[in-house]
């Protein structure tokens, strides 16, 4: 199995999430063994994998919790590309110092052939090209929705959403709503951008949108009236999928609801 294996819609989160965090050890176990950077000449193998191991480990771990504050606090798991690239170049010069302290440790010599300069550089590289491909993997199933974007809400563009919308995280907040869920006194907002927890009723949550944004297809559940328009008569019966892991059910009244949807108006 590929890394672009690993990164297509009917890979598991967890199997995303697994490659991604052993990402920074795959790539060092290659370094160590190509001798990369001119290593081979002052270090065997063993050495060699020590220390590009565990620079690897320190600094991927550096970078993954930067990512991981950026998609919990202002993307709410919406990441845009450029901050992988933010992070690569942020993380740089700390990775740049823990190699240089590494080779102090092991291999002081080679100090006198490299500069602190060049081992930013050699990190912003690695950086980039792990940043890149982690971003691949780690893409929330809900920004790839297809909504259709020709039929917009009526609602959430205008001031009756603004109750919903203003618990959203900054990200999300002009982003298409595409479902709603209840989680006990939450209720899961899953928008084309992604998808956030918000401490709100549902019912009222559903009533703030309009009517005219979506139908309610079950007790517990709301989709937009973009998504719902896609979903087949005979397709609802098995739920309406949202995206690659999520399929909402579709009550009895919820799916009387989406047949009135789709039937020709006079």
């Amino acid at each position: 199995m590929t890394i672009i294996d690993l990164a297509r819609p009917n890979t598991t989160i967890a199997s995303r999430y697994l490659l991604a965090a052993l990402l920074p050890l795959l790539m060092a176990i290659a370094l160590a063994v190509v001798g990369a950077f001119g290593s081979y000449v002052v270090m065997g193998l063993p050495l060699r994998l020590l220390h590009f191991s565990t620079t690897s480990l320190v600094i991927g771990a550096v970078a993954f919790i930067l990512l991981g504050s950026l998609r919990r606090y202002v993307f709410a798991g919406a990441l845009p590309f450029w901050t992988t690239i933010f992070v690569a170049m942020a993380t740089a010069p700390l990775g740049g110092l823990i190699i240089q302290q590494s080779l102090r440790l092991w291999v002081p010599q080679a100090l006198r052939h490299v500069s602190f300069g060049e081992l930013t550089a050699q990190v912003l590289l690695i950086n980039l090209f792990i940043g890149a491909v982690t971003w691949v993997l780690l893409r929330k199933p809900g920004e790839r929705v297809d909504v259709t974007r020709g039929h917009a809400q009526p609602a959430q563009a205008s001031d009756v959403s603004r109750a919903v919308r203003a618990k959203l995280p900054l990200a999300l907040r002009q982003a298409p709503i595409v479902a709603l869920s209840a989680e006990d006194h939450y209720v899961r907002v899953r928008t084309d951008r992604g998808q956030a927890l918000i401490l709100m009723n549902f019912a009222n949550a559903v009533a703030a949108l309009g009517p005219d944004a979506g139908v309610r297809i079950h007790r517990s559940h709301w989709v937009s009236r973009a998504l719902a328009a896609k979903t087949t008569t005979s397709g609802s019966r098995n739920g309406i999928r949202v995206d690659d892991d999520t399929v909402l059910p579709v009550s009895r009244a919820g799916r009387k609801l989406l047949n009135e949807l789709h039937e020709p108006s006079a």
